[in-house]
C-alpha cells in the first residue's frame, strides 16, 4: 500500500493536483517526502514569490520582538554563549528579515550577514538601503570577514552545490550550525545522498537532498570541522519520514553542530 501512495506522490499526476485535494492528501496520509528518480537537484528549485517577499519585509519591522519560526530550537542560547564584543553571525539561505528583527532585538551588538537567492539579495539590499539598516550586511565579501557562527536553517539541503557552499567557509569562521536537514545513516549503502521530493507545499514542489550521514561527516573532518553535539529536530510538527524503505536507516530531521579546528 505504501509504494502505491510513494509513487503516486512522486508522479507529475500528484503535482497537476487541484491544491485543495492535494492538501486534503497530505491531511489524510502526513507524507511530507517521497524518494525521487532524480540523481542530482534540478536547476530551478526552491522558488521565492518576491512580492510575498516585500510585504513580509514591509510587516517583520512592526513584530521584530516577536520571536520568529527558527528552525534551531536553541539558537538564542548558542549565540548567548559566544562571548564576544561584538557577534558576527551569518544567516545563509535567510529568505526573510524574521530573524534578523529578532537577533538585532536580543543582540544589540551583532553584524548579521545574509545570503540568499539572487532575487532575494537584490530586494534585500533595495529595502536595507532605504531603512538604513547598519548592521545588515547583504551577500558579503568572504575574504574579508570572519565570523563567529555560520547558520544554515534548513537551507543546506536545497542547495545543489552543497560542498563548495560550505568550503567556502574553510577558514573564516569558528562554528557552522545546521539545522532541520534530513540524514540517513547506512554505512553499507554506497550513496553519498538520496534526492527527496518534497510534497507538503503543494502546489510548490521542491527536491532536496537526504545526506548519509556517514559520508557527510568524512566530508567535515576532511576540512577540519569536528561534529560537536548532534540531535533530532522536532521544531516542525508531525514531520516524519514513515513511509521510508529500511535501507534509509534512522532517516530523521537532525540539527548537527560543528567547530573548526
Amino acid at each position: 500500500m505504501i509504494s502505491l501512495i510513494n509513487s503516486f506522490l512522486e508522479s507529475n499526476k500528484f503535482d497537476k493536483l487541484n491544491s485543495f485535494i492535494a492538501k486534503k492528501i497530505f491531511k489524510i496520509f502526513k507524507i511530507f517526502f517521497v524518494k525521487s528518480k532524480f540523481k542530482e537537484l534540478p536547476e530551478q528549485n526552491y522558488s521565492i514569490n518576491i512580492e510575498s517577499l516585500k510585504s513580509e519585509l514591509s510587516n517583520g519591522i512592526n513584530f521584530k520582538k516577536i520571536k520568529p519560526y527558527i528552525t534551531y530550537s536553541h539558537l538564542i542560547d548558542l549565540i548567548s554563549v559566544i562571548k564576544k564584543d561584538r557577534i558576527n553571525f551569518f544567516d545563509y539561505g535567510a529568505g526573510n528579515l524574521n530573524l534578523f528583527y529578532y537577533l538585532s532585538y536580543k543582540f544589540k551588538k551583532m553584524n548579521y550577514y545574509f545570503f540568499d537567492q539572487p532575487a532575494v539579495i537584490e530586494t534585500l539590499r533595495d529595502f536595507k538601503n532605504e531603512n538604513k539598516l547598519e548592521n545588515l550586511i547583504i551577500d558579503p565579501n568572504l575574504k574579508e570577514n570572519k565570523f563567529d557562527l555560520i547558520y544554515f536553517g534548513s537551507s543546506l539541503q536545497y542547495l545543489k552545490d552543497y560542498k563548495q557552499h560550505i568550503l567556502k567557509f574553510k577558514t573564516n569562521t569558528e562554528y557552522l550550525l545546521i539545522s532541520q536537514c534530513p540524514f540517513f545513516k547506512n554505512k553499507d549503502l554506497n550513496a553519498e545522498f538520496v534526492i527527496l521530493k518534497q510534497i507538503n507545499m503543494h502546489p510548490n514542489i521542491n527536491y532536496l537532498y537526504a545526506f548519509n550521514y556517514y559520508y557527510f561527516i568524512d566530508f567535515m573532518k576532511e576540512n577540519n570541522f569536528i561534529l560537536v553535539e548532534e540531535s533530532f529536530n522536532r521544531i516542525t510538527k508531525f514531520l516524519n519520514f514513515k513511509n521510508f524503505k529500511k535501507e534509509y536507516k534512522h532517516i530523521d530531521m537532525y540539527d548537527l553542530f560543528f567547530k573548526k579546528i
